[in-house]
């Protein structure tokens, strides 16, 4: 009735290959000044819609703004976005 088994099942965790972080030097960044006034905005907390109406502009051009500042920081986040650029010194907190 019962099967006895022999084989025994041997998990070994799965070999990941990160490139090291150090080894490739940093490209400088450059935003136009209409990038740095929407992630400036944006660091004092208002939203696409006041940005766009502080900047004269439209919500989806903000929004544009935002997709080219993180598709040159390589993040998903705005909020990261920020944070990149603070520490790049490429903006100031208010």
């Amino acid at each position: 009735m019962y099967r006895s088994t022999t084989a025994s099942v041997q998990s070994s965790p799965a070999q990941v290959n990160h490139p090291p972080q150090g080894d490739q030097p940093a490209q400088a960044i450059t935003l136009t000044a209409r990038e740095k006034e929407v992630l400036k905005w944006g660091l004092a907390g208002k939203s696409s819609w006041e940005t766009a109406r502080i900047c004269g502009c439209t919500e989806a051009g903000v929004n544009y703004h935002y997709c080219n500042i993180r598709r040159k920081f390589g993040v998903r986040s705005r909020w990261v976005a920020m944070v990149k650029a603070l520490e790049q010194g490429l903006i100031q907190s208010p």
